[in-house]
C-alpha cells in the first residue's frame, strides 16, 4: 500500500531491445527522510532543509539504484541503457498501465531508522520491435569493449 503522504516519485528506467524496467521511488519531503539523506551524504545530524540539496540527494540515490540495476542486468543483456532520474508527481504512477507492463509490483522497504519508502516496479517485456534485431552473445560484445565505432 502506498502512503498517501508520499506526493512525489523518482522515476527510473532501464531498457534494452527486449524489455523496459520502470522503477518509481515514492517519497515525501519529511524531516525523517531529509535527515536520512543528509546522513547518507556524510552530514549526520543535519536536515536537508534546502530544497535543491534535497532534490539532488533524491536524484543521486535514484541514480545509484538505477546504476546497480543496470550493471546487474548488463551481464545478461549486453545492449542496455538507463535513464536520468526525474521527479514526477505521484499521480503519474497511475498511468503506468498505458505502457502495458507484463509485471507490476509495489514494495515497502525500511531504508533507515524510522524511514520507510515505497517502490513501484513495472516490467515491460516481449513487445513487438519496430526494427529488425538479432541478439548477439555476450562474448562478442566483450571482445570489442572500449573500441570507438565511427558512423
Amino acid at each position: 500500500m502506498v502512503n498517501d503522504n508520499e506526493r512525489e516519485v523518482v522515476m527510473l528506467t532501464v531498457s534494452s531491445y527486449l524489455f523496459r524496467v520502470l522503477l518509481f521511488i515514492h517519497f515525501d519531503r519529511n524531516p525523517a527522510l531529509r535527515s536520512h539523506l543528509a546522513a547518507l551524504d556524510g552530514h549526520p545530524g543535519e536536515t536537508l532543509l534546502d530544497e535543491d540539496r534535497f532534490t539532488d540527494a533524491m536524484m543521486e540515490r535514484g541514480n545509484l539504484c538505477c546504476g546497480a540495476l543496470n550493471r546487474d542486468l548488463a551481464h545478461f543483456f549486453p545492449h542496455i541503457g538507463m535513464s536520468t532520474p526525474c521527479i514526477l508527481k505521484r499521480s503519474s504512477v497511475e498511468h503506468v498501465a498505458a505502457v502495458n507492463p507484463a509485471f507490476t509490483r509495489r514494495y515497502r522497504a525500511e531504508v533507515g531508522a524510522g524511514v520507510a519508502m515505497h517502490f513501484t516496479l513495472a516490467l515491460c517485456a516481449f513487445a513487438d520491435l519496430d526494427f529488425p534485431f538479432e541478439p548477439r552473445a555476450a562474448e562478442e560484445v566483450e571482445d570489442t569493449a572500449g573500441e570507438l565505432e565511427m558512423f
